[in-house]
């Protein structure tokens, strides 16, 4: 009795080698160890044929041999909001993308921004886990302080802050736009504006009431007052509901982004104001729902992708310990986008 022969398994193809990376590169294999290892002091050039080299090759180098090697971390450790919501969500994909071409792996940790167990959990984690650095997409007030003091050796980044430079990381701060909408809104007749803030632990919401108030001051309009939200669609309707409405007519509105906006609009509604007839509403994020709203909204537009790619490239600048700024300063434009949501103020008004 005859047997058919076994099958041949097919061959597992062979791993590219670092001395593969460094001959199609160009380079030594102690750069590309160099580069591996995350030392810095490499030319920008240098960097760019090594990271090219590694693409065409699909090469993957072990984080665990290469954290054994360099007795060093390769983790990074994200945090992000309790509910992630769409603009955070860009910058939480451009940051992870961002960390993943650089070869460290991150791992993702909600909390919330005041004492909570998942506060705590941070906290555990920061102590008991070996990280490269720390990465935030959320102001951690207290939480900060407690990590910076105990674990200093351990670099951290808050993307909505300002850097060392007092430049804001990816623009995420810069509130410049307000100015502009509320020129523009004035050059229409609007003379007195009512604000919807964001929390005010948040840098981005914390600027975007300052400069809408020196604006108001600047110009010589008039504010009814502001409300403090949480960003949430509920608190700009619970937000439009407050607005005072009977003492000089409010003609404009400016919630800090475009979720309160949509909820302001929608408690104007069942109040029985017309927007933008009666009152003027602008918003911040560009959320693609803001431009199919009836009215669509008038908003800010921002590049939430740059904002998480040039923060965490300075946050792996910290962990190789290379010079301030090394990892760039790429333009993130805003711009201002004029809907139906804003016009011409009511003629009625003195």
């Amino acid at each position: 009795m005859s047997f058919g022969s076994s099958p041949v398994p097919a061959r597992t193809p062979k791993p590219s080698t670092i001395y593969e990376v460094a001959r199609l590169a160009g380079v030594s294999h102690q750069t590309v160890s160099r580069y591996l290892k995350g030392n810095g002091g490499l030319k920008p050039q240098t960097i760019a044929k090594v990271e090219d080299a590694m693409a065409r090759l699909d090469y993957t180098p072990n984080l665990a041999a290469r954290a054994l090697r360099s007795k060093q971390s390769y983790r990074i450790l994200i945090a992000t909001p309790e509910e992630v919501r769409f603009p955070a969500s860009r910058v939480l994909r451009s940051a992870v993308s961002t960390a993943d071409e650089a070869g460290y792996v991150t791992e993702v940790v909600q909390i919330g921004t005041e004492a909570s167990k998942a506060s705590e959990r941070l906290l555990s984690l920061v102590s008991t886990e070996r990280l490269a650095g720390i990465f935030s997409l959320i102001p951690l007030g207290p939480l900060e302080e407690q990590i910076t003091s105990k674990h200093s050796n351990i670099p951290l980044v808050v993307a909505a802050n300002y850097d060392e430079k007092m430049h804001a990381r990816g623009f995420l701060a810069d509130a410049t736009p307000a100015a502009e909408m509320i020129e523009h809104l004035a050059t229409l007749g609007h003379r007195s504006f009512y604000h919807v803030a964001g929390p005010q632990l948040w840098t981005s919401a914390a600027n975007r009431r300052k400069t809408y108030e020196t604006t108001i001051a600047r110009l010589g309009l008039h504010s009814a007052g502001f409300v403090v939200g949480d960003w949430s669609m509920l608190s700009g309707y619970r937000a439009g509901l407050e607005i005072p409405l009977g003492d000089g007519p409010i003609t404009a509105v400016f919630a800090a982004n475009d979720h309160m906006a949509i909820g302001v609009m929608r408690a104007l509604y069942e109040r029985g104001k017309s927007v933008p007839k009666d009152i003027s509403v602008f918003g911040w994020d560009n959320l693609e729902e803001g431009e199919y709203f009836i009215p669509s909204l008038s908003t800010v537009s921002m590049d939430f992708q740059a904002a998480g790619r040039n923060s965490m490239r300075e946050l792996i600048s910290r962990i190789r310990n290379e010079p301030d700024g090394s990892y760039g300063d790429e333009s993130t434009p805003m711009q201002l986008i004029f809907r139906e949501s804003t016009a011409k103020a009511p003629t009625h008004q003195n």
